[in-house]
């Protein structure tokens, strides 16, 4: 007579998809009945690094740079830029616009001797490698080079 009637089970999801994120877990539910969770995706963790492992990140393009066999107007170009950008980052309160800026200008030339020569290939990998450990000390100036 005064039985309690089951609710109807109301079809409910939820979904996000784009999102990026970096050193943190996101979590997203809903309380009630039968909740069921499910994440999928991949989760990049990037460790935060110093001003002086950036510098040594710069400094170690600069030796294979310089000790490449790429043509000496080549090197030159390459180091025009290279140079502010490791003086810049060595500062107190760096200006990582300024290095992006620099260093945007570094892989492009690092683009055209990697499409040109063997040995740009090599320096073009190296250059790869130290953008990518230098990115979350860049942060959005990061960008600028591609990443």
């Amino acid at each position: 007579m005064f039985g309690k009637k089951n609710p109807k089970e109301p079809n409910q999801s939820q979904s996000m998809s784009g999102v990026n994120v970096s050193g943190g877990v996101v979590q997203q539910g809903q309380a009630g009945r039968d909740l069921q969770q499910s994440t999928s995706g991949n989760l990049q963790a990037r460790q935060q690094i110093t001003a002086v492992e950036v510098l040594r990140q710069l400094e170690k393009l600069e030796k294979a740079v310089n000790t490449s066999t790429l043509a000496l107007e080549k090197k030159e170009e390459i180091l025009d830029y290279l140079r502010p950008a490791r003086r810049e980052a060595a500062k107190d309160g760096a200006n990582k616009d300024l290095v992006g800026q620099n260093l945007k200008q570094v892989n492009e030339t690092l683009k055209t001797v990697k499409e040109t020569t063997e040995v740009g290939k090599s320096l073009w990998q190296t250059g790869q490698e130290v953008f990518t450990a230098i990115a979350p000390w860049l942060g959005a100036a990061a960008k600028l080079i591609g990443l």
